[in-house]
């Protein structure tokens, strides 16, 4: 589905909910005896319209009534409307297809003064039939939600699974404490979470809603299976610096086939080559699939990643089926290449292993982040690729390092990252290397300290960015062989133990050689290669960034944690696993309409607390104002909802129901709830409040929603412009 036809769907659906709600007013209207005088479907002006005794006409059939007789309809009774043989609504169509309204007699919404003495006005009716007419709105919405989730749980919606895929270092996720101490700290990528607080999770968005939703600094219980072991951990989620959200630090578990998605394809294209510029001459690009590994048929990202790790420093032969990607070259049935064979809809592919370095944490005295490295040596930070949007395509170029910023010298990604965002809306200096040749540029940030590019370590290069003297490990604080090294950053790491080193690479090799051969001698001598007493003795040479230093030799000592960490390196697949589509699973009922009824009502009830639960969390501070989402933001959702079916639409509209419907029930004056309220005042106090107070009330109604309407509105386009 292209982004306009997505994008036009959605705009249909999201009219049709205020429709469905102004429906439910103007039929409970009717069962109450009050005089609905029209009935229109979009807003605006109005293109063509019916009135019985009008009959259709281009524009509004008031206008010919008014030539005919003088006044409007509504301004006559209903004896002289039927003695002109003049129907009581006039059904119209109007110009924008945003929902619709339904005008009754003595009653417009903002405008209390708007009464009638009338017997079928709205404020002569019972208060039990004002209730109703006022409530009906709302419940044609849940109503319509139940139904809309009948239908796609009939068909089935397409889900991530609530399977545990990346897992950020040091995040609540990496630190849970399970209840049964034998078992080790932390979930486990390939852990199915199956509940959380005792209630049921089915998908990872149920898990990352948990997250979200929790209590600020109360403790989630999570319960997983872990290779058919039920096991129960608890953590507390933390709030993410680029979401604002509560979260435990966990991506979804990847598949083996890349994703399609139209807002990555671009994306895992210039990865993809990248990574490897042949392969998409044979075919491979988003929606190709990897079926085998070494001969090995797999079927998910983690059996990607333990073939990586099986194989070493040794190229994998890679099948891909790539009949999925429409792009695919239209060429012989077979094609060779340096890279591989492409024979039918198949592709064998070399691909090389890529190389884990160790993941450092800074305690959180020193800022809590993680950065890649070895030994506490970090490498340079080098724009990987722009963002969209970016305004600093004209002064950055990919491949470029960064040397320093403003009077930050030698930053690792962290830092540079830390530095943009505590300079927002700021022009700053930079000094980066391009090729072999040093530059000057200027770049800028926007409101939310980013600079609209993504990061990766220049390991290719022996030069170092700052140290990381310190780490976080699981439990317990400990410097690092880099903090006796000393480095400086910017200089240039030139040798272990005497040999040669160009990169980050080859130093990660010698040091990986040096942990496993210690580790065997201590195995044959019988001593525990993993004891604390295991260490080992390095001397690092390095050369100063002064042009007129000379090489060092600096020794260091490689402590049983060190090594422990070393030998745990290993290789990992070389494509990203982001740039993979998750694994699904699908919510259906398996065509039983009876449980899809269930469902549907289980779904509409967990919807409605968890949009109740948002104000409550918005109003605590653990959902950010600024997550609030107003009618371009659920558009862009909504588009981007598209790509993944129908089905995934009318889920999404059931969900938007569902909020429509909660926002109206909210007391504000000039939404269903407040009139609600004015009417529960009327029935225990036995009048309605003055009309000075609900001009008053309306007044400050219209402010509010016309201050959350800008507010959401710059919010979406603030978004927009820095996704």
């Amino acid at each position: 589905m292209s982004a306009l036809s997505g994008f036009i769907l959605v705009l249909l659906g999201f009219g049709f909910l205020i429709f469905i709600h102004e429906l439910g007013h103007f039929i409970a209207a009717k069962w109450a005896g009050i005089r609905a005088d029209g009935f229109a479907i979009g807003m605006g002006p109005c293109i063509a319209s019916y009135r019985r005794g009008i009959g259709f006409c281009f524009g509004s059939a008031d206008a010919k009534v008014v030539r005919l007789h003088g006044k409007r309809p509504i301004e006559m009774s209903d004896f002289e409307r039927e003695s002109h043989g003049i129907g009581e609504t006039e059904y119209s169509l109007r110009a924008l297809p945003l929902g619709g309204y339904v005008r009754m007699l003595g009653q417009e919404d903002g405008n209390p003064d708007a009464t009638s003495s009338d017997e079928r006005s709205f404020s002569k009716a019972p208060i039990l039939k004002r209730a109703v007419v006022i409530l009906a709105g709302i419940t044609a919405n849940l109503a319509l939600a139940l139904l809309l989730f009948l239908v796609a749980f009939l068909a089935g919606v397409r889900f991530p699974a609530a399977t545990v895929g990346f897992i950020l270092p040091g995040s609540p996720a990496a630190t849970a404490i399970p209840t049964d101490t034998t078992k080790p700290i932390g979930l486990q990528p390939g852990d199915v979470v199956v509940a959380i607080d005792g209630d049921e999770t089915k998908t990872f968005v149920d898990l990352r809603v948990a997250a979200a939703m929790a209590k600020p600094d109360t403790a989630l219980t999570i319960e997983v299976m872990r290779e058919g072991e039920r096991l129960t951990y608890t953590t507390t989620p933390a709030r993410d610096a680029g979401s604002g959200l509560l979260t435990i630090g966990v991506d979804p578990a990847r598949s083996s086939a890349l994703t399609d998605v139209r807002d990555s394809r671009e994306d895992v294209e210039r990865g993809l080559a990248r990574i490897d510029g042949g392969l998409a001459a044979l075919g491979v690009g988003p929606g190709s699939r990897i079926v085998s590994v070494n001969g090995a048929e797999v079927s998910t990202y983690a059996q990607l990643e333990k073939a990586a790790r099986g194989s070493r420093a040794e190229p994998m032969i890679v099948e891909w089926d790539v009949d999925r990607n429409e792009k695919r070259i239209a060429s012989p049935s077979k094609t060779s290449t340096g890279a591989g064979t492409l024979d039918g809809g198949r592709t064998t592919v070399r691909m090389k292993p890529r190389p884990e370095f160790e993941l450092l944490r800074t305690p959180a005295t020193d800022g809590a982040s993680v950065d890649a490295g070895i030994i506490g040596l970090a490498p340079l930070a080098r724009v990987l690729e722009f963002a969209d949007g970016s305004v600093n395509t004209a002064t950055l170029k990919q491949g470029d390092i960064f040397l320093r910023v403003d009077g930050l010298d030698g930053p690792r990604i962290s830092q540079l990252m830390a530095y943009f965002r505590g300079n927002p809306n700021a022009n700053l200096h930079a000094t980066v290397l391009r090729g072999e040749t040093e530059m000057q540029v200027d770049i800028r940030t926007d409101r939310e300290g980013r600079v609209g590019v993504y990061l990766e370590g220049a390991w290719e290069l022996p030069r170092l960015a700052h140290s990381i003297d310190t780490v976080q490990d699981a439990d317990a604080v400990r410097d690092t062989p880099a903090k006796a090294i000393a480095a400086v950053a910017l200089g240039t790491i030139l040798s272990v133990d005497g040999e040669p080193v160009a990169n980050f690479i080859e130093l990660r090799e010698k040091l990986l050689a040096r942990a496993e051969s210690h580790g065997k001698a201590r195995a044959e001598t019988g001593a525990n290669p993993a004891s604390d007493d295991a260490s080992v003795s390095i001397r690092i040479g390095l050369r100063d960034p002064s042009p007129v230093s000379s090489p060092i030799e600096v020794a260091a000592a490689l402590s049983s944690a060190d090594l422990r960490s070393l030998r745990a390196l290993r290789y990992g697949f070389p494509i990203p696993e982001t740039y993979f589509d998750p694994q699904f699973t699908v919510l259906s009922a398996n065509g039983n309409p009876l449980t899809a009824i269930s469902m549907g009502f289980r779904q509409t009830v967990v919807m409605v607390q968890q949009v109740f639960l948002t104000i409550d969390r918005v109003a605590r501070g653990s959902v950010g104002a600024n997550q609030l989402q107003g009618p371009v933001g659920i558009l862009h959702t909504g588009t981007k909802v598209a790509d993944e079916g129908f089905m995934y639409i009318v889920f999404f509209l059931a969900l938007i129901s569902v909020n429509l419907a909660v926002v109206n029930l909210l007391p504000i004056p000039i939404a269903d709830g407040g009139l609600f309220v004015f009417l529960m005042y009327e029935r225990f106090v036995g009048r309605p409040p003055s009309i000075g107070f609900q001009n008053a009330a309306a007044l400050a109604g219209i402010a509010l929603v016309a201050c959350l309407f800008l507010f959401t509105f710059y919010n979406d386009v603030a978004r927009l412009i820095g996704s």
